[in-house]
């Protein structure tokens, strides 16, 4: 079994631990690290080399978005997926445009995170295949 590593960025430490139990009842995911801000998110990625970053937008010292594209040049391998509370569609555009995966919002991370990952790392369905993920735009966007 492929194990998906995984580094979990949010400034919340609550939010954090709630992340990595939704994460940690599968066993092929496996929290490698955490970070509480996107300086501490580039530096745990360059030594982590993460399969995948769940990186939240607002936090203190460098925002998600700022993180997200130095992170994408530390560690070009990973992908990052955005569990954030910024539902504006614009907000959504200019995270995806980094490179991200992904980009979730955190009232729904308790049902999709799993499958966001899982989809971030095997790849988007087929276009004549329904996307089970992604029932409204401002929710869940997945780019190739």
């Amino acid at each position: 079994m492929v194990i998906t590593q995984i580094l979990v960025v949010d400034d919340s430490a609550p939010w954090r631990l709630l992340v990595s139990s939704i994460l940690e009842r599968t066993s092929s995911l496996r929290v490698v690290g955490e970070a509480s801000d996107g300086v501490e998110a580039i530096e745990k990625a360059l030594t982590l080399h993460p399969d995948v970053v769940i990186l939240d937008i607002g936090m203190p010292r460098l925002n998600g978005i700022e993180a997200a594209k130095r992170i994408r040049q530390a560690s070009p391998k990973s992908k990052v997926i955005f569990l954030t509370q910024e539902s504006d569609s614009d907000v959504r555009s200019v995270a995806l445009s980094t490179g991200a995966t992904a980009y979730l919002l955190k009232s729904t991370a308790a049902v999709k995170l799993q499958a966001t990952i899982e989809q971030a790392m095997h790849g988007k369905p087929k276009p004549d295949q329904p996307d089970r993920l992604s029932p409204e735009p401002a929710i869940l966007s997945l780019v190739s």
